[in-house]
C-alpha cells in the first residue's frame, strides 16, 4: 500500500512539473488543453450553419476568421454537400459534391464512419489543413482530426482531393456510386481542391482553417 503511495506522489509530482517544463509543456500539455477547451465550447455553445457564431469562436479559439469548411454527410452525395465560406462576409463562397468512405457496411445512400486505421470510412468532426500534398496525391490537402471521432485521420491519410468521378457529376442521380474513389477521404471536385489549397497558402500554422464534418 506504501508504494502505491509513493508512486502516486512521484507521478503528481512530475505532472505538477510539467509546466515549468517549457518544451514539453508547449507541445503536448497546452495544444492538449486548448483542443479541450475548444471542443467544449464548439459542441456545447456553437451552432455549425451559423456563421456569426462560427466567426466569433475562430477568433476566440485561435482558428482562420478568413474561411471556414462545413460538410454535411446527411445530405445525399448526388447534392453539394461540402461548403467553404468567407466567414468575414458571412456567405459561401463555394459548394462541391462529396463522396464518402466506401468502406465496409457503406452504400451510397448511407454512409458508415470510422475512425479506426484501415476501415475505409469517412470520419467526423472538427479538422484542421496541415499541409498540401502527399504522396499519393500532389493535388490535395492534408487533414488533422481534433476530436476522438477522427483522432486517426492524419496517421490514415485522410485527405481532401478530387476524382474525376465528382468533378463530370452534375446531379444526374441522387447518390454518386461508391468506387475507389474514397477510402475516407474527403473526394469533391478539382475546382474545389484548387480553391482549397489556395485557402492553405494564405493560412498560417496559428491560425489554421476550421472543417467540419457532421452527420444528422
Amino acid at each position: 500500500m506504501k508504494k502505491i503511495i509513493y508512486i502516486l506522489i512521484v507521478i503528481i509530482a512530475i505532472l505538477a512539473c510539467i509546466p515549468f517544463v517549457p518544451s514539453i509543456y508547449n507541445k503536448i500539455t497546452k495544444p492538449l488543453y486548448k483542443n479541450y477547451i475548444d471542443s467544449r465550447e464548439w459542441y456545447d455553445h456553437v451552432d455549425p450553419a451559423n456563421m456569426e457564431q462560427v466567426r466569433g469562436y475562430c477568433e476566440r479559439r485561435e482558428y482562420n476568421t478568413d474561411y471556414y469548411v462545413l460538410v454535411d454527410f446527411s445530405i445525399p452525395s448526388g447534392k453539394r454537400r461540402f461548403f467553404i465560406y468567407d466567414l468575414k462576409n458571412g456567405k459561401r463562397v463555394l459548394s462541391s459534391y462529396c463522396m464518402h468512405g466506401s468502406g465496409k457496411g457503406n452504400t451510397a445512400a448511407e454512409p458508415v464512419f470510422s475512425n479506426e486505421f484501415g476501415s475505409k470510412c469517412s470520419c467526423l468532426g472538427r479538422f484542421i489543413m496541415v499541409g498540401k500534398g502527399s504522396s499519393k496525391k500532389k493535388n490535395s490537402i492534408r487533414l488533422r482530426g481534433l476530436d476522438k471521432t477522427n483522432s486517426m485521420a492524419e496517421t490514415r491519410g485522410i485527405l481532401i482531393h478530387s476524382a474525376r468521378k465528382v468533378t463530370l457529376f452534375h446531379g444526374q442521380s441522387k447518390y454518386i456510386p461508391l468506387g475507389t474513389e474514397s477510402y475516407g477521404c474527403f473526394t469533391v471536385s478539382s475546382e474545389c481542391v484548387t480553391k482549397m489549397m489556395r485557402i492553405y497558402e494564405n493560412s498560417t500554422s496559428k491560425r489554421p482553417v476550421l472543417i467540419y464534418a457532421k452527420y444528422k
